[in-house]
C-alpha cells in the first residue's frame, strides 16, 4: 500500500481536488479541515484550524504520514491579496512544516503563487524570473518559500501555481462569472481581452501535485497547463459552450499594470514529470458539464 499523504485544506479550492486524485491512486489520505468532510474509504478527518498553535501540534501528535501536501491558506475572494490574514499564514506554516520535519516528514510539497514574480520584468516566466511581489498575498508566499527551503532543502517542492478554475470555485471569479451570466442568458463582458494567461484545471494541477510526491524534484516548480489562450479566447470556449457566443462582448481596456502576457514556460514541470498539459477546450468542457449536471441545477 502506498504510503499516506497528510493534506491540509482538503476541503478547499485545491486541497478537494488533490484528495480526490490521491484517492483515485489508492492512496491513504489524513486530510485536515476546520471541518471534517464525509466519510470515505481512505480517507481520515482531522478537525483543526491550522492558525491556532494548539491545533496545530495536536495534529501533528494525531496523523501518521511521511508526506505533507499543504494547500491551506487564506483565499477569499476580494480580501486574499492585503489580509493581514496572509501574515498568520506564513507563520503558521512555517511551525507546521517544521514540526512535521521534526517528526521525521520525509517529503514536503506547498503550495505557492505567481503573484511572487516580478510582472513588470523581462524575460520568460520561469523559476528564474526575479521575486518581487507587489500584493501581502505574493509577498507571505514568496517569504514562506524562504522559510521553508531554509527548514525543508531536498525534501521541499515548492509548487507556484498559474490561473485555476475548478469545482467549488468563488462565484465571483472570472471563469465561473462568465459561466453563470451565460447560462443565465445575459451578455457577458470581457473588458481585458486580448491578455493572454495559462488557465489550469484544478483536476489537472492534483494530477501533477501527486505524481510529483515520487519525484525527486525539489526547489521551486512552476505548475500550468501548457496550453496558454487569451481571456477572450477562453470567453468564446464557454459561449460555445453555452450555445451562445453571441452573447460575448469584448474589449481591450486592460489595467496598466496587467502584464500582457503571464504564460510559464514548464520547463521543470516537463522535465520531472513528462510532457503534460490540458488544453482549455478540454478541461473547460469537463467543468461546464460538472455545472450543468441535473444534481447542480436549482
Amino acid at each position: 500500500m502506498a504510503e499516506p499523504v497528510l493534506l491540509t485544506g482538503a476541503r478547499g479550492f485545491v486541497g478537494r481536488a488533490v484528495l480526490a486524485e490521491l484517492l483515485a491512486r489508492g492512496v491513504p489520505v489524513q486530510a485536515v479541515s476546520r471541518n471534517a468532510g464525509p466519510a470515505q474509504p481512505g480517507v481520515t478527518w482531522h478537525r483543526a484550524d491550522l492558525l491556532d498553535p494548539a491545533d496545530r501540534a495536536r495534529l501533528l501528535g494525531e496523523a501518521d504520514a511521511p508526506r505533507l501536501i499543504h494547500c491551506a491558506w487564506e483565499v477569499e475572494h476580494g480580501t486574499f491579496w492585503t489580509s493581514p490574514a496572509n501574515a498568520l499564514w506564513r507563520a503558521a506554516s512555517r511551525d507546521l512544516v517544521a514540526g512535521f520535519l521534526a517528526r521525521g516528514g520525509q517529503r514536503v510539497i506547498a503550495l505557492g503563487t505567481c503573484a511572487e514574480y516580478d510582472a513588470s520584468a523581462p524575460g520568460p516566466w520561469n523559476e528564474a524570473r526575479p521575486l518581487a511581489p507587489a500584493t501581502p498575498y505574493g509577498a507571505a508566499k514568496a517569504g514562506l518559500f524562504t522559510d521553508l527551503a531554509a527548514l525543508g532543502g531536498d525534501k521541499l517542492l515548492w509548487a507556484r501555481l498559474f490561473h485555476l478554475y475548478g469545482p467549488g470555485e468563488d462565484p465571483r471569479r472570472l471563469i465561473p462569472s462568465l459561466a453563470a451570466t451565460l447560462r443565465a442568458g445575459r451578455p457577458a463582458e470581457v473588458r481585458a481581452a486580448g491578455l493572454l494567461r495559462d488557465y489550469a484545471s484544478t483536476a489537472h494541477v492534483a494530477r501533477c501535485l501527486v505524481r510529483l510526491l515520487e519525484s525527486p524534484a525539489a526547489g521551486a516548480m512552476d505548475i500550468g497547463s501548457g496550453a496558454a489562450r487569451t481571456l477572450g479566447q477562453l470567453a468564446e470556449i464557454l459561449g460555445n459552450l453555452a450555445g451562445r457566443p453571441d452573447l460575448l462582448r469584448l474589449s481591450h481596456t486592460p489595467s496598466p499594470t496587467e502584464p500582457p502576457s503571464m504564460v510559464p514556460t514548464l520547463d521543470r514541470m516537463h522535465a520531472a514529470l513528462g510532457t503534460v498539459s490540458e488544453r482549455p477546450e478540454e478541461g473547460l468542457a469537463r467543468l461546464w458539464r460538472e455545472m450543468t449536471a441535473p444534481h447542480r441545477q436549482g
